[in-house]
């Protein structure tokens, strides 16, 4: 996540640093992204976290990032309740999903023994901030779109179904595509048509 990120949540939502750092913290350490809890030991065992998350904790439920109707006794990342109009705009704003997708995407392929890059962006897009919001906004900042997505490309690898870029990958919505394969029990019946127009 960028400075300017970073600036813009705090502007809009009036959020501080530790409310901010609190919150990606928390997303971190959810089951779905990865369960990446020793950020949110760290910070409360060595960075007084302890005694700041109950205030941080009701600050973000009146500013109403955190359901207000939602009190636990202990805080569990998985089961926080945000605001659904906060999480489109989070992952909006962060490209998070871009950068995922990105990150887990092959990044090249070997035809007739020349070697293909899959995930070049470069002839579209300036950097990956862009083609991460570019991926976010195509997909409408639905992290449940995006899950379907990262599981239809993780089948995708498995099958060695992916013969195509990530840009043709996104405008085309290929995941429709490979869950069409995996519907009809097609993996195997994929011809030579290779497209890469990356």
């Amino acid at each position: 996540m960028t400075l300017k990120t970073v600036l813009n949540l705090e502007s809009k939502y009036k959020l501080t640093a530790d409310e901010i750092q609190l919150i990606y913290m928390t997303f971190l350490a959810q089951e779905e992204n990865g369960s990446h809890t020793e950020y949110l030991k760290q910070w409360l065992e060595q960075c007084d976290g302890q005694t700041k998350l109950r205030s941080l904790f009701e600050s973000l439920k009146e500013k109403g990032i955190i359901k207000k109707n939602y009190n636990p006794e202990k805080f569990i990342p998985d089961e926080i309740e945000f605001n659904q109009s906060f999480l489109k705009n989070w992952i909006k704003q962060t490209g998070e999903l871009g950068y995922e997708l990105f990150k887990e995407y092959p990044s090249h392929m070997l035809i007739n023994g020349k070697l293909y890059p899959l995930n070049n962006y470069a002839k579209r897009f300036v950097n990956l901030d862009e083609f991460a919001f570019y991926y976010s906004a195509t997909i409408k900042h639905s992290a449940e779109t995006h899950k379907k997505v990262m599981e239809m490309l993780k089948y995708g690898k498995e099958h060695d179904l992916i013969r195509f870029g990530i840009l043709e990958w996104v405008a085309s919505q290929k995941w429709n595509f490979i869950e069409e394969l995996k519907n009809n029990g097609a993996e195997n019946l994929i011809a030579d048509s290779i497209l890469l127009e990356d």
